[in-house]
């Protein structure tokens, strides 16, 4: 069981139950199959979570939602739900990311349209689109256009790998809205499912956390409202950055998540699987590696939850030192992540490489930890342009 060591609310121990209970009974045994369906998102499992609140638990009780706005307690809930397994502890929590931009820079009437519908037991799914075939990490460098009309702006142009794509509701798109400004002409729009001129590609086939089915989106002269502007043109790389910050440290803990069922899956292995007349656990090469994996997994999880304290306070933390902070406990996580998904490979053998036993599945989940919302490449270079 994952642990903090901070004291927690009664109201934090409750959630933390439920979705504990909810990952052990409905997530863990589904994995397999979400899994070999390949590009088939459980939309019933999504809807079992909203029933239980768990869908919304991150949205402002104003809008309807669960009011678990810190991201500290996120952490500790999507940690939880990704131990059950990866693909739908993120695909669970999804909306959350489709709501920070709003919550960033929308209007009151924004905020009350596009997120009350999220919350209570039938809510929306959500997307937020970002990465293009030729921008992935280089946010700015987005092609996108969003040219301004009578009533609106028409959007023109391409997204790649977008989560939940053709099945979300709803879509926080960005675009340039200044071609020479880089990141200071993008800005962020509103958009529902039936928006004409938005058209979706086919699943996207991937190693992965295949619970949340990826596809092109494609723009072909989309109209969009004045008022489905989220803030004033110029501010969406803003509250994208903002969103960044927030969904690394949340990755992070999702990553930790899968770690920790990683870990305790070959612990467990090793004490009840014999090789040379004792159990595997007694051998020093097997024991020393799940030592690794645990001091490894509490190291990361200490440094999420401190940035996750970090960006709770604020106004109180230094900019530069939160970007820093958040993108070092992406980095720390997701590589841990990796490290002991491998390393309970390894413990189980043969076996490992079986689709007999999880872990391999969790290896190749764990992949996309080092890669989405920013490589581990670029989180080196934000670490090192904030060093202080």
């Amino acid at each position: 069981m994952s642990y903090t060591p901070w004291p927690l609310s009664d109201e934090q121990h409750d959630i933390l139950d439920l979705v504990r209970g909810f990952a052990h009974d409905t997530i863990r045994p589904a994995g397999r199959r979400v899994d070999e369906a390949d590009t088939e998102s459980p939309v019933d499992i999504f809807a079992a979570a909203a029933r239980l609140g768990i869908t919304d638990f991150m949205i402002p009780e104003e809008y309807g939602g669960g009011g678990f706005t810190d991201v500290f307690t996120q952490c500790l809930v999507q940690e939880q739900l990704c131990f059950g397994d990866p693909g739908i502890g993120n695909f669970v929590c999804s909306n959350g990311f489709f709501a920070d931009p709003i919550l960033a820079l929308g209007t009151p009437e924004q905020k009350e349209e596009w997120l009350r519908p999220l919350t209570g037991a039938d809510p929306k799914i959500t997307a937020l689109a970002t990465t293009e075939p030729g921008s992935g990490s280089d946010s700015a460098s987005i092609m996108t256009r969003a040219d301004a009309v009578d009533g609106g702006y028409v959007l023109n142009g391409q997204k790649a790998w977008i989560s939940n794509a053709g099945l979300a509701d709803f879509y926080v798109v960005f675009a340039k809205t200044d071609s020479s400004r880089r990141s200071r002409g993008i800005s962020a729009f509103l958009l529902p499912r039936e928006t004409e001129g938005m058209e979706f590609g086919a699943p996207m086939k991937k190693m992965g956390q295949r619970a949340i089915v990826c596809r092109e989106i494609f723009f072909s002269d989309a109209f969009v409202p004045t008022l489905g502007r989220l803030g004033e043109e110029g501010q969406g790389f803003y509250g994208l950055m903002r969103t960044f910050d927030i969904s690394r440290v949340v990755l992070g803990a999702a990553a930790l998540g899968t770690a920790r069922a990683a870990f305790e899956y070959a612990r467990d292995y090793a004490r009840e699987r014999t090789q040379f007349g004792t159990k595997i656990i007694d051998h020093q090469a097997v024991a020393f590696r799940l030592a690794d994996m645990s001091s490894r997994i509490d190291a990361a999880w200490l440094q999420v939850l401190n940035a996750a304290r970090m960006l709770d306070a604020g106004d109180a933390v230094d900019r530069q030192r939160m970007t820093a902070a958040a993108a070092m406990a992406k980095l720390n996580a997701s590589e841990t992540a990796m490290f002991c998904t491998w390393a309970a490979v390894q413990t189980l053998g043969g076996w490992g490489y079986s689709r007999e036993h999880p872990v391999e599945q969790w290896m190749r989940d764990a992949k996309l930890e080092e890669i989405e919302e920013g490589t581990s490449d670029i989180m080196r270079l934000l670490i090192s342009r904030n060093l202080g």
